[in-house]
């Protein structure tokens, strides 16, 4: 058997029980060296500058920081960091795999996966390749659709794009949003060209359509709750 050479790792994990969890079985690898474990980003990048790890593992779950925008960041400021994204969080994950694997992560670990393919990824990423689960791969090309249509709008503009799909009409999301009437069919237009787009109609439809299968995901509750969600996992 051939010996593999020791993997030094530091891992971000918000969830304490989780943490240990994670930390006791990678612990267990002996190819693998828990070098640092942090709770939130800011602790990551203090670790990460002392120790100057061979991966990160880090939960980009919505409780963990800012998650998708602190990996981004870490990798533009850490050159050659290798990174796994873990998520914890089922209802987001057709945010998170598409949006974390373009901010610069090389592999993707989702709630559906076990701990095995974490180690798998640890590995497969650290000798050059990338990682994603066949699980986490049919996850992100069932959900694909939908995710490029937020990701590829502004905060704002996905915001007005949720509240068409919620069936509000151009008056009352101004009023819900504090903003013109004018403001509103502006930023319509944008989503319009951006999302290719013809017409009123085709993006009530488009809208219409992306809320419905946020529901089937499992998206629920009340308006303003389903929006927010969706809205939190824009990076």
């Amino acid at each position: 058997m051939i010996q593999k050479k020791k993997v030094r790792v530091v891992v971000t994990q918000g969830y304490c029980l989780l943490r240990k969890a994670l930390i006791e079985r990678l612990e267990k690898e002996t190819w693998i060296e828990v070098c640092a474990v942090a709770s939130e980003v800011g602790e990551t990048r203090e670790m990460i500058q002392l120790h100057r790890p061979d991966v990160l593992v880090i939960n980009v779950s919505l409780k963990c920081s800012s998650g998708v925008s602190s990996l981004r960041k870490l990798k533009t400021d850490f050159f050659g960091l290798t990174i796994v994204a873990l998520s914890c969080d089922s209802e987001f994950e057709n945010q998170y795999v598409g949006q974390a694997m373009r901010a610069g992560a090389d592999g993707y670990i989702s709630s559906v996966d076990s701990i095995e393919n974490l180690i798998h990824a640890i590995w497969a990423v650290k000798t050059g390749g990338g990682y994603m689960s066949h699980q986490t791969e049919a996850l992100h090309k069932k959900n694909a659709k939908g995710e490029l249509m937020l990701s590829e709008l502004s905060r704002r503009e996905a915001e007005v794009f949720c509240l068409t799909g919620c069936g509000y009409v151009p008056k009352r999301i101004a009023e819900r949003m504090d903003l013109s009437v004018k403001t509103i069919e502006s930023y319509r237009e944008r989503i319009r060209k951006k999302m290719n787009i013809s017409n009123g109609a085709d993006l009530l439809y488009s809208a219409t359509g992306f809320m419905r299968s946020a529901a089937r995901r499992g998206v629920k509750g009340s308006d303003d709750l389903v929006i927010k969600k969706l809205l939190s996992a824009i990076s």
